[in-house]
């Protein structure tokens, strides 16, 4: 509330100021000239002429700017222009008071008024040579810090001098210092301290075009108005340090008038956009209109002035009415086009890119660039918006609420914005403005403009999750069968072919005695080697996968039986599969072909039955008479093969032991939404101890492994 009424108070008094001045020369017709003595700057009566316009142009422009600052965000920045817009006010005033005392003598107060107009105006005018070091770094460097203390000494020792000068009898400065050497050496001195203030604000113009070269693309608009802004009353400083005795062009006179104007507009509105930046809200489109008004104005007064200028130069004898109307068709001419040039300047100061979409997007794209894949990606998106738009903070979450992706801080009220995929919800994102600060309306047309690409994002990260987790389960499956087939060829075919070796050395040396007894050696290491070729075609035919359709599951189990069958071995087939799909029967036959390497190599089994039947769920049953399987036995690559396969489907795998051998049992569904329930639990599609053409012998030893 203090900083309000004090905020309130300044734009008061400025305007206050300012508006008598107008009031005081209106009403009683004051001439232009001011007081001789009241000003201690050596620039031409002409010159000097126009500062009281100068002093009102401030007032009138730097109280709310000023005020605007001061409510809403305490800063050097808002003070030092509350002092320039309540000086210059002051000095707009004191100059049409002076002007009035000397044809009305008796005025109250009226040398201190009459002195004020030529000292208001000096501390903003000093002080506002390094302002912009202020507000484009944070922090403030060092050696911008040393600068901007530089000239608030220059500043107070250029008011103290203004302040206590007496140069002339009348009218009598009531703070003057009645000491004539000091008096003597004012003037000088004053000169000197405005060169050296030209010099600093040349020296801060320099800072800010390298800063504008370095900036990033989103600060360049707001830098680019201010070093303008800057330039433009940099321009206007020189009037101060000409000396008194030069004449001046009228085109000089005319410039000396533009350029502080054109500095007054730009320089404002650059300072508030830098300053405040989102807590313009409720009065950016103010701030666009009038920027806009005020340069379309001051570009007519501009081309109006170089008409009159240029064409009596041009043309010689030309008729003096003939620029007045060379300036009208210009301005006619120039108006729409400068306008909507201007506008979509001021746009970009004032909204950044947010006030075009499209340049919003292809500057999206210039800083995400090559885009990263998944989390990488929307991270890279959210940091994106956050530059571009000027946000504190931006971040994506999932429905559960688990973060997925941010970037930024702010502690500011959020913004959440639900992303839905038709009519799904996948999340929403949650945009916080800068802290202390909150969203315009413009930005909050863009951001809901914009949520489509952030929910496109959002599922891409999502199916490259999914993507990462599908490969993932790819290279394990591939490392345990790689691992399974190690083990099966160290294992089992390693020691088998190192005894064949052994045998047909002992064939070898059997031959010369008993040729009898090494042909039945040779008859037995034949039928051994078969056996070991048929589990090589075996291993080649589980690390190949087939393609199969529903009608070639038959044909293919039968293959595998006949492959797997030997004179010690029966495999018996029954199948009826339907119309399983390819999918469904892949796994089905993947579960056979698992089952039946298992009792084949592990369980010495006699004879297998495979049983193969229904339409949904397809079930599968392979049973051996072999070992059987115990209730503590290790969960191996061949037991997790089938289940994973089963799974894969929707389906689910049961392994029990038979009466004996084992019994391996598997269901797999049309669809996966429609996952049949296990044996033995409610919903089930057999009841307990039941396979897909009967009972289990033992019913009662049916039961899960404990680890598949």
């Amino acid at each position: 509330m203090t900083r309000r009424i004090v905020a309130g108070l300044v734009w008061v008094l400025a305007w206050a100021m300012a508006l008598g001045s107008v009031v005081l020369a209106v009403r009683y017709r004051l001439p232009t000239e001011p007081l001789d003595g009241v000003f201690l700057s050596q620039a031409p009566r002409t010159m000097q002429a126009r500062f009281d316009d100068i002093g009102l142009t401030v007032a009138l422009v730097y109280g709310p700017v000023a005020a605007l600052i001061l409510a809403r965000r305490p800063h050097p920045v808002g003070v030092i222009l509350a002092v320039h817009a309540v000086g210059s006010g002051l000095a707009a005033l004191g100059v049409q008071y002076g002007i009035l005392g000397a044809e009305r003598p008796g005025l109250p107060g009226w040398g201190l008024l009459a002195f004020a107009g030529g000292w208001g105006f000096v501390p903003g005018t000093f002080l506002t040579v390094t302002l912009p070091l202020l507000v484009t770094r944070t922090p403030v460097p060092r050696a911008h810090r040393v600068l901007f203390g530089a000239n608030l000494v220059l500043a107070g020792g250029a008011t103290f001098a203004s302040l206590t000068q007496q140069s002339v009898p009348e009218p009598v400065n009531p703070l003057a210092v009645p000491v004539a050497a000091y008096q003597a050496i004012l003037p000088d001195l004053y000169n000197r301290l405005s060169f050296i203030g030209v010099g600093m604000s040349l020296v801060t113009v320099a800072i800010l075009v390298l800063r504008w070269v370095r900036a990033a693309p989103e600060e360049r608009p707001g830098l680019g108005w201010l070093t303008l802004g800057h330039f433009f009353l940099t321009t206007s400083y020189l009037s101060l340090v000409m000396p008194a005795g030069v004449a001046l062009p009228g085109w000089v006179v005319a410039f000396g008038m533009v350029a502080p104007l054109l500095g007054q507009i730009l320089y404002p509105a650059a300072i508030l956009v830098v300053v405040l930046g989102q807590r313009l809200w409720g009065v950016e489109l103010v701030v666009s209109r009038l920027t806009l008004w005020a340069l379309l104005t001051v570009g007519g007064v501009a081309v109006q002035f170089a008409a009159v200028a240029l064409v009596p130069v041009v043309l010689p004898g030309a008729d003096p009415r003939g620029s007045g109307l060379v300036a009208a068709v210009v301005i006619a001419l120039a108006a729409l086009p400068a306008r909507g040039w201007l506008q979509r300047r001021i746009d970009a100061l004032v909204y950044g890119e947010g006030a075009d979409p499209e340049a919003l997007l292809a500057g999206l794209g210039d800083r995400i660039g090559d885009p990263q894949t998944g989390q990488l990606g929307l991270a890279d998106l959210c940091d994106a918006l956050c530059r571009s738009l000027r946000l504190g903070a931006v971040s994506v979450r999932s429905t559960d609420g688990t973060l997925q992706a941010s970037a930024g801080r702010s502690d500011a009220p959020a913004l959440v914005l639900p992303l839905r995929a038709g009519p799904d919800a996948i999340g929403e994102w949650q945009v916080r403005p800068p802290e202390g600060q909150r969203l315009d309306r413009r930005t909050l047309a863009v951001l809901r403009e914009i949520t489509g690409l952030v929910t496109t994002a959002v599922q891409l990260a999502a199916a490259y999750r999914g993507l990462d987790a599908a490969r993932a389960e790819v290279v394990a499956r591939r490392a345990d069968e790689r691992r399974r087939l190690r083990r099966d060829l160290h294992d089992g075919l390693g020691p088998s072919l190192t005894g064949i070796g052994f045998g047909l050395a002992a064939v070898e040396n059997l031959l010369p005695t008993d040729p009898a007894r090494a042909r039945t050696l040779l008859a037995e290491l034949a039928d051994d080697l078969a056996r070991r070729a048929g589990e090589v075609r075996a291993l080649a035919q589980a690390v190949a996968v087939p393609a199969l359709a529903g009608t070639d599951l038959r044909a293919a189990v039968e293959e595998l039986a006949e492959r797997v069958a030997s004179p010690r071995l029966r495999v018996e087939t029954t199948i009826d599969a339907g119309d399983a799909d390819g999918a469904r029967a892949e796994a089905a036959w993947m579960i056979v072909a698992e089952a039946l390497s298992n009792a084949a190599r592990h369980a010495a089994a006699g004879r297998i039955e495979v049983d193969i039947g229904g339409a949904d769920p397809l079930l599968v049953r392979v049973a051996d008479d072999g070992i059987g399987i115990g209730p503590e036995a290790p969960a191996g690559v061949g037991l997790r093969s089938m289940r994973e396969h089963a799974e894969a489907v929707g389906g689910w795998l049961r392994i029990e032991p038979g009466l004996p051998g084992t019994v391996v049992t598997a269901a797999i569904p049309a669809t996966r939404d429609a996952r049949p329930s296990p044996p033995g639990h409610p919903g089930g599609q057999n009841g307990p101890g039941q396979t897909p053409h009967g009972p289990s012998p033992h019913p009662e030893e049916s039961r899960w492994t404990p680890s598949l």
